[in-house]
């Protein structure tokens, strides 16, 4: 019985023959693997595709909107007001608030659509030979021992070893950031650590042939691709407040004071000139409802869903809206 070689063991494939990458994967080229052998280890390897988080619900994007400090600030308002039987002011104030978090919620889900919508487009295909047959599977059912089959315009189902080629050349931009097509084939470059973009014997999911054709042995799929890998970063960087998420809350906090010392000052002097105090508690919910800029949350949202609509046009994905922002303060990206 033949031991599969697990991508994730991290093998240099590169460093290795055509041959012994195939017999390393346990296949033979020109036969490709049996229909059996295929459905085993794809219960084995799982599906070849990229892990992706679960979008969140949109009462988890209203709760975020909801803790937004400006927010915050008008909700002890609406209890200030409904303590002292205001309740006019409590409920024009409350529906301002949910005014903005509807609108900030749904700007939000609006933004996070286009990055659902690339999960629905159709899935790729590939053409891999099986049982010494050629068939066209959808590239999510290949599997690490596949052999593939590749021709100019084809975009590379998953990472693998070339096994044979003719005049293979792969735009590899979207992995390495080199602008011109790489040369491809099938010779065996030297051991030691070798630069991604000088392994010329390897091909990587979602790089492009642009000439040429090539058969090659799959290596590695779904989160084991150099793509995968990543995508896994990526999962795994923690979020931060962008600078403009950090600057509103320094704005909200010096409203804050000024709102605070503003009602301090008109609490003080109305209670040394003996003022009615329903009308003097009114006068200062009144005073701090003034101090803040009760419009600009959802003033924010709209400038941040306008950049992202933007950005949408130009074929760009916003994975949430304050990623806009934060592309627009970028000045240099490394590569």
């Amino acid at each position: 019985m033949t031991t599969v070689q697990h991508p994730a063991e991290n093998l240099a494939w590169y460093a290795v023959s055509a041959e012994t990458a195939a017999t390393q994967m346990g296949v033979e080229p020109d036969h490709g693997l049996s229909d059996a052998d295929a459905t085993r280890r794809l219960e084995e390897y799982g599906p070849n595709e990229l892990p992706a988080d679960p979008p969140p619900s949109m009462w988890v994007v209203a709760r975020d909107q909801l803790v937004n400090p400006m927010n915050i600030m008008l909700l002890i308002v609406v209890a200030a007001s409904f303590a002292i039987v205001q309740i006019a002011t409590a409920l024009v104030v409350l529906a301002l608030v949910t005014f903005n978090v509807v609108m900030g919620t749904v700007q939000e889900l609006k933004a996070r659509a286009s990055v659902q919508a690339l999960a629905q487009l159709q899935v790729p295909h590939a053409r891999v030979r099986r049982s010494g047959q050629v068939e066209q599977i959808e590239s999510t059912r290949l599997v690490p021992g596949d052999i593939v089959l590749l021709e100019a315009g084809d975009v590379v189902p998953a990472d693998g070893r070339i096994i044979s080629s003719a005049t293979l050349e792969v735009q590899e931009a979207a992995l390495t950031g080199e602008s011109a097509p790489v040369a491809k084939d099938a010779g065996t470059l030297p051991e030691g650590e070798v630069a991604l973009g000088d392994r010329t014997n390897l091909v990587f999911q979602n790089t492009q042939v642009t000439r040429g054709t090539a058969a090659f042995v799959v290596t590695g799929t779904g989160s084991t691709t150099e793509m995968g890998r990543i995508a896994g970063l990526v999962t795994a960087t923690k979020r931060s407040k962008s600078p403009l998420q950090r600057e509103l809350d320094g704005m909200t906090k010096v409203f804050g004071l000024i709102a605070f010392v503003a009602v301090a000052i008109i609490a003080i002097f109305g209670i040394v000139r003996g003022q009615d105090i329903n009308t003097l508690v009114l006068l200062c919910i009144s005073t701090a409802i003034a101090s803040i800029p009760t419009g600009l949350p959802t003033f924010v949202e709209a400038m941040l869903s306008s950049g992202a609509r933007r950005l949408a046009e130009a074929k760009a994905v916003v994975k949430s809206l304050s990623d806009v922002e934060t592309l627009g303060g970028t000045t240099v990206i490394n590569t």
